[in-house]
């Protein structure tokens, strides 16, 4: 006689929608995410050139996941069926029974009212949605920052529930339009860093008609006490992390991560590049300057200079002069690169299962690459 579970056994293993998501929430960290994909410099024979000025020479140009597709299963009652409180942004794409048969149905804001045939109350269906991942706010004054960066205000995490621990991880800013100053003057935006639109401008105040943003994902993040399992792929591939995310994300090779809900220090020596305004750190995303000193003096956030973009120090007071050697001490956002995509089963007794990708740091920094630019 065979041992385990047979095909009718009533056992169930669950690790579905509703326990990952849990898991998630309770042991994910919030993740900035980029897709890379392959820029048209390269060639056939996987050559990137390296003059390119797309990609920086590296083959990558980054973007966003913008959409996901997802199910959920309700119950019917008087043909109408509720759409969930997170899903009412999505589009509905089809709703079916457990034998395939689709139904006809028209969207009512909250409610979806089934058109054609009658389902019976209390029936199970599934709806399947297509999930907008970007998101938009409207005429939105921005909060001045310095060196031309207006921060958007209000896309933001939720604060951590950690004891002793507070952090809000910021939305990426990917559009604006309609930016104008207090004389109603047309304002040029530049570019985009975490939630800070760049411009040609220096006013006080700028406001925006409208701006498209992307929020940090939960994904579970993990470089130590890994099972043996995730332990052996990491050592296979020469990573220095695994990722778990959940089965409607599609990362890939070379995407890249920003952990955000941690930082690491670091110090470094570097030469103040002439007499300009702004000097840039070597460092894809830095949180928080701790100090910068000379031979002959030491500078404050706030009095002397502020952290603007994602890695630059604007001066506001005293400065370096040029060719002074600054000591400077920071903290940082660790960033990784997908090494290694391992193949897993999106399902499993009908469960909609987690996946994972291998990590290795991404240390070689170039402002080049536009890793720490949004679009």
């Amino acid at each position: 006689m065979g041992y385990g579970l047979g095909a009718n056994s009533p056992i169930i293993l669950s690790l579905g929608k509703n326990n990952f998501e849990a898991l998630v929430n309770r042991h994910g960290q919030h993740v900035r995410w980029r897709i890379a994909k392959k820029c048209p410099c390269v060639t056939e024979n996987n050559r990137p050139d390296l003059h390119c000025q797309k990609c920086g020479g590296t083959g990558d140009i980054y973007d966003y996941q913008r959409e996901y597709n997802d199910v959920f299963r309700a119950t019917v009652r008087d043909n109408i069926i509720s759409v969930p409180e997170e899903l009412s942004d999505a589009t509905i794409l089809e709703v079916y029974n457990a034998y395939g048969q689709q139904y006809q149905f028209c969207r009512c804001g909250d409610f979806i009212q089934i058109t054609g045939l009658a389902i019976p109350d209390n029936q199970l269906v599934d709806v399947r949605v297509c999930v907008p991942i970007v998101k938009r706010i409207e005429n939105v004054a921005l909060e001045k920052v310095g060196g031309g960066y207006y921060r958007v205000p209000g896309i933001l995490t939720p604060p951590s529930k950690l004891e002793g621990v507070f952090y809000q991880a910021a939305g990426d800013v990917i559009a604006a339009e309609g930016l104008k100053d207090s004389d109603d003057n047309q304002v040029n935006a530049l570019g985009f860093r975490r939630d800070t639109v760049l411009t040609d401008s220096e006013t006080e105040t700028i406001t925006a008609g409208s701006v498209d943003y992307v929020m940090p994902v939960k994904f579970i993040v993990l470089s130590q006490n890994l099972s043996k399992e995730d332990q052996a792929l990491v050592n296979a591939h020469t990573g220095d992390a695994v990722c778990t995310y959940p089965y409607m994300y599609n990362l890939s090779v070379n995407d890249v991560l920003t952990v955000l809900s941690g930082t690491m220090t670091h110090k470094i020596v570097f030469e103040k590049r002439e007499d300009n305004l702004d000097d840039t750190i070597p460092e894809f995303f830095v949180a928080k300057v701790d100090s910068i000193e000379t031979k002959a003096a030491s500078f404050k956030e706030g009095e002397d200079f502020i952290l603007i973009g994602t890695n630059k120090l604007h001066w506001i007071g005293n400065q370096p002069g040029a060719g002074d050697m600054m000591s400077i001490i920071y903290r940082y956002h660790p960033t990784y690169r997908v090494a290694k995509n391992i193949p897993m089963l999106r399902t499993s007794e009908d469960q909609r299962m987690p996946r994972k990708v291998i990590l290795e740091l991404y240390a070689a920094f170039g402002e080049a690459k536009r890793v720490n630019q949004n679009g």
